[in-house]
């Protein structure tokens, strides 16, 4: 599917994201300016107007001209990210297996006809590629953890400090009956009254805690789906806005290896375990990664640029190659402070 037919069949999207950015942009002009505003949708001299600002009249004929500028911009940009990863990095037998369980699942979510625009959209010919998009994603995912890890001092180091990241688990109780309680302070607290039987099993918890691990603790008892992995949650830092405050509160007060007092929330009973602090475990969380990015654009690309240039990849389209050197020369200029 070429660009005029990708533009043809998801115009009304593309045209509602352009008139809400009209609209912040005719707002600006408008209050500095003082022009006349409107939004049409009538002819005029064949063509149909989409809005005016004063005299300057922009109609579909130039929606479509600048949605099909950025949308090539933007499919060369993927075309180049998607050749750097190929080329720095080797296709696992793993990350094959990887891809073809993520595609099955997906596919049985999804129809192909809800997926082929999705993927033709990102530069791939539709289902046929599923599993080609999953390894690509992996690829661009192990190319930018491994310029976190070499450049741990600049860019690691300081989230580390900050954030306090750390791969967590849990144990839950449930409880029916729980009282949320507002403080003196304002602060709310939450009061279980359990069932003897909840109770009882909150007990047999903590008892076997003491000479059994966690995981297998928490797969005995827990109530959460967690528990047939052992209670993992995964990565938790200090930004997460996820859980409920206590369980928050709790977590950034926990070290590796440190198991926590019973905590109570409007589910239960928690007891959450801190498994690592360790960066190398880490960085086997997506979640890490992606928040040490963050939105970071010239960080974000500054490990395709280098492993292009690394690698001698060049770019024959102008556009693209001048976004791209900007990007380049805002790194440089960044690296350089």
């Amino acid at each position: 599917m070429d660009i005029k037919e990708i533009l043809k069949k998801f115009w009304f999207v593309l045209l509602i994201a352009v008139v809400f950015v009209a609209f912040i942009v005719m707002y600006a002009v408008d209050y500095f300016n003082n022009k006349p505003v409107e939004i049409t949708a009538k002819e005029e001299n064949g063509q149909y107007l989409i809005y005016s600002i004063g005299d300057q009249k922009y109609t579909a004929d130039d929606l479509y001209a600048d949605l099909e500028d950025a949308y090539g911009t933007v499919t060369l940009y993927r075309e180049f990210d998607r050749l750097v990863c190929d080329k720095a990095i080797s296709t696992t037998s793993e990350m094959e297996n990887i891809a073809t369980n993520q595609a099955a699942a997906l596919l049985q979510t999804y129809s192909e006809d809800e997926l082929n625009p999705q993927l033709q959209a990102l530069g791939f010919s539709g289902v046929d590629e599923l599993s080609d998009y999953y390894i690509y994603l992996q690829k661009s995912l192990q190319l930018r953890t491994d310029y976190l890890k070499e450049h741990y001092d600049e860019y690691v180091a300081p989230y580390i400090e900050e954030n306090h990241p750390k791969v967590i688990s849990h144990i839950l109780v449930k409880v029916a009956d729980v009282e949320k309680v507002t403080n003196e302070d304002g602060t709310t607290s939450y009061v279980a009254n359990p069932t003897e039987e909840e109770q009882e099993k909150l007990n047999l918890i903590l008892e076997d805690l003491k000479v059994k691990s966690f995981a297998d603790v928490a797969k005995e008892y827990s109530d959460d789906t967690s528990a047939s992995n052992g209670g993992l949650l995964g990565y938790f830092d200090d930004t997460n806005t996820t859980y409920v405050e206590v369980f928050r509160n709790t977590t950034k007060t926990l070290g590796e290896g440190e198991t926590s007092e019973v905590i109570t929330s409007e589910y239960g009973y928690h007891i959450i375990y801190c498994n690592s602090e360790n960066v190398d475990d880490l960085y086997g969380y997506n979640d890490f990664i992606n928040a040490i990015y963050g939105e970071d654009v010239v960080l974000y690309n500054a490990p395709l640029l280098e492993k292009a240039k690394e690698l001698g990849i060049t770019i024959d389209n102008e556009k693209l190659k001048n976004s791209l050197m900007e990007q380049i020369a805002k790194q440089e200029e960044s690296e350089g402070e």
